[in-house]
């Protein structure tokens, strides 16, 4: 399951020149301001859809800049330099992102065409000169934080769509709803810190587990960490927070 979704990944990196608009928080404010509704509307409508039931899955199974970031973990294996105050910095820049699409959606509801090809009319999104240096642009920006401050720094410290995803998983947390989880028989746990080592968002899941405390904003449900564990103690499953917080207390009991 690990190499498959590593593959797709992959694939979607390659395709990242065609697809580059269809995740545009640019394409979306700038379609909105002339009362389009563009292709990336409704991909970002998607994260904050799907986190409802998958918390943060499209971060690990979708996202071609998760993918760009996990080429260069796999590339350089640079453990990731942790800086407390950084992470706000996603957040303010979600924020200053989402807020004027809220806005103009607001201001526009009701008053707006569907044009999924806005802005890229041939299909591709890279394809002319000014769009390709554009495109390299944005990735070389992506590496820097990976290169220089291990892995996935971009996802902890610089991505404006994860407050999508952690939104919708607040959400579903609080609606009770029945979602993917990661869940732990920590009985089991032999604490070889495999997981800590398989887990590519640098969580400290063998302390998650022995604290039975395994809802954390930044797993993205990617299942390396299953894969990992040789004692089978962490699984991913559907189910309702209430349920898996019964669960956990049963397991300190």
């Amino acid at each position: 399951m690990i190499n498959k979704r590593r593959l797709l990944l992959f694939i979607l990196l390659l395709l990242l020149p065609v697809t580059l608009n269809y995740f545009s928080p640019y394409i979306i404010i700038d379609g909105l301001a002339n009362k389009v509704l563009a292709g990336a509307f409704f991909v970002w409508l998607l994260m904050l859809v799907s986190s409802l039931f998958v918390g943060r899955a499209f971060c690990s199974y979708i996202c071609p800049y998760g993918a760009l970031q996990m080429s260069v973990d796999l590339a350089i294996k640079k453990p990731l330099k942790q800086v407390r105050w950084m992470r706000g910095m996603r957040y303010v820049l979600g924020i200053l992102w989402v807020a004027p699409i809220i806005i103009l959606t607001a201001l526009n509801i009701g008053n707006v065409r569907i044009n999924p090809l806005y802005l890229t009319e041939s299909f591709v999104s890279v394809d002319n000169i000014y769009k390709l240096m554009g495109y390299y642009i944005i990735v070389f920006a992506l590496l820097i934080l990976p290169l220089l401050m291990g892995k996935r720094a971009s996802c902890h410290y610089l991505c404006p769509m994860s407050i999508l995803n952690v939104t919708g998983t607040k959400v579903k947390n609080m609606m009770n709803l029945p979602s993917l989880r990661l869940t732990a028989e920590s009985e089991k746990c032999t604490n070889c810190k495999q997981c800590n080592k398989a887990c590519p968002m640098s969580l400290n899941v063998a302390e998650m587990v022995k604290q039975n405390k395994l809802d954390s904003l930044d797993c993205i449900l990617c299942g390396e960490c299953c894969s990992a564990c040789k004692s089978s103690v962490l699984k991913r499953k559907v189910e309702s927070r209430n349920k898996h917080i019964k669960e956990q207390i049963s397991a300190q009991i």
